[in-house]
């Protein structure tokens, strides 16, 4: 259970929240039991996170926080947190976590540790995102770096495929591409190509 108004945890037995004040008696209190996040296989955030060079990311941040808005904090703009992502990934991983749990999730993760992990990442990716690149090395760093950036997403993923599955969400991730998804996938490999074509010697 959350305050409605800064989204600190909360106790059942407690009628006021502890951070701002806020009465949590008559429904000011909110619990993330019904939360429906985005839903898709884990891989495929992968995929679209990498072909995308991060961008997917903040559209994956935003539906969930949009998720959260509805369920949750009405008062919250997702996009802003969206962007800003470094700020506010730890709060969006506890929850997801904390709304599986509560569903009977057994795979534990810490939101913590996840959200560091993604932090850290965000940070190198922006350093080394800054710096002239040399030869061959620096690609395959640089496509390192790219692709180990969103894999702490992948564990919220999991969570979140099971929160959605426990609560009936009508929602269920295709197993198969759609249109959009092919049209990511194609734009992505031929940016990447370019990229690519761009770093080699002439």
């Amino acid at each position: 259970m959350y305050c409605e108004k800064c989204g600190t945890k909360l106790h059942e037995e407690q009628k006021f929240c502890a951070s701002c004040g806020t009465s949590v008696s008559g429904g000011q209190a909110v619990t993330t039991t019904a939360t429906e996040y985005l839903a898709m296989p884990p891989g495929r955030l992968w995929l679209f996170c990498v072909l995308t060079w991060g961008i997917y990311e903040l559209y994956w941040f935003y539906k969930n926080w949009q998720a959260v808005k509805r369920s949750q904090l009405p008062h919250i703009w997702p996009v802003p947190r969206s962007i800003f992502a470094i700020f506010f990934c730890y709060d969006l991983f506890k929850r997801v976590y904390e709304s599986a749990k509560s569903n009977g999730y057994a795979e534990s993760f810490s939101a913590q540790w996840l959200a560091t992990g993604y932090i850290v990442m965000l940070i190198v990716q922006a350093i080394w995102n800054k710096m002239e690149y040399l030869g061959a090395l620096d690609i395959l760093i640089a496509a390192f770096v790219l692709s180990v950036t969103p894999l702490p997403l992948l564990s919220v993923q999991r969570a979140i495929n099971f929160n959605n599955a426990k609560i009936g969400a009508h929602t269920q991730f295709d197993k198969k591409f759609t249109g959009g998804e092919v049209a990511i996938i194609v734009i992505g490999i031929l940016f990447m190509l370019l990229a690519i074509w761009g770093f080699l010697p002439e």
